[in-house]
């Protein structure tokens, strides 16, 4: 999306065509609920620290700066775009732009700032820095910048790392950052084969992960890691009856709703903004049609040709 603007600008130069199109993900956040960190677990545990983190983010500032104000603000629902029979509140909660009640969320999760150097320490007095890592493979390194502001005006001290894909994703999947970054969000249809989006960890090694130890207390029968809250195990058993009962039945509307409102409520993973993608190819490409949605499974590349004539 970045490079948007100059592949439009030279679309007649470069003999290509750009459509901007939307897509399912989008930038999403989610915190270390099972970090090794003790003290740290308790405050990304604690609904009002994300809920705060996630009011904290100038999502407008972000659409106009990394997208050219082609997006939209909007929360992480997992489906996406939510189907009619799901409530659209759940695309908007928590988004709003508000560092100052985002301020006293923290306050009273016991983050406060107890030595008066304008960042907040941890409820035990410790000091609080959230290390960032992130890879650009799925998002702009801008993107990234602007949520370190945000979160540093509301006293949340930041560093920012860079680091190559393959070290992000084995470092995630290790439990070992304190907040994961990655591009999320799937289609309604892609819901109704694979579950990963709802049971821990939420997501596979190239995904967007929150909550090893929960996934290791569920692969183990809890004889390790750490026992997820009453609303994951909720979320693992309307996966199972939303995949298993007919499509557009009541019972599946009913579930659909469950999990998003699960997942969305708890803030789990927090969306930042949706936005188009620009898919484009050569002009002597024929019997080309840009599909929206994403994922290269939608092209039908056996029906294209080459004309290299125009």
């Amino acid at each position: 999306m970045p490079n948007a603007p100059l592949l439009l600008e030279n679309q007649e130069a470069g003999g290509y065509q750009i459509d901007l199109l939307p897509v399912p993900h989008m930038v999403t956040v989610g915190f270390n609920v099972t970090s090794d960190d003790l003290e740290k677990r308790k405050v990304f545990g604690d609904l009002r620290f994300r809920q705060a983190m996630s009011i904290a983010i100038d999502r407008n500032a972000i659409n106009e700066s990394a997208y050219f104000g082609l997006g939209e603000p909007s929360q992480y629902t997992g489906i996406n775009p939510l189907p009619d029979f799901i409530d659209q509140k759940w695309t908007s909660h928590f988004t709003e732009y508000d560092p100052d009640r985002a301020a006293a969320l923290l306050d009273e999760a016991g983050m406060v700032d107890a030595d008066g150097d304008g960042f907040r320490e941890l409820p035990n007095g410790d000091a609080f820095v959230l290390n960032i890592q992130f890879s650009t493979q799925e998002m702009p390194a801008q993107v990234i910048e602007l949520l370190s502001l945000n979160w540093s005006e509301v006293g949340v001290r930041t560093t920012i790392k860079e680091v190559a894909t393959d070290e992000y994703r084995s470092a995630q999947s290790a439990g070992k950052l304190d907040v994961g970054m990655w591009s999320k969000g799937r289609l309604l249809l892609g819901h109704l084969g694979t579950n990963d989006y709802w049971v821990p960890p939420f997501g596979d090694y190239f995904n967007l992960r929150v909550g090893m130890k929960w996934a290791e207390w569920i692969q183990t029968d809890g004889a390790n890691g750490v026992e997820p809250p009453d609303y994951v195990h909720e979320m693992i058993k309307d996966i199972g009856t939303f995949q298993s009962v007919a499509v557009g039945s009541e019972e599946f509307e009913a579930a659909g709703n469950r999990l998003v409102e699960n997942m969305v409520s708890n803030l789990l993973q927090i969306g930042t903004v949706a936005t188009p993608s620009p898919i484009y190819h050569r002009n002597a490409l024929k019997n080309f049609i840009a599909v929206a949605g994403g994922g290269p499974f939608r092209w039908r590349s056996h029906q294209w040709y080459l004309d290299e004539g125009n």
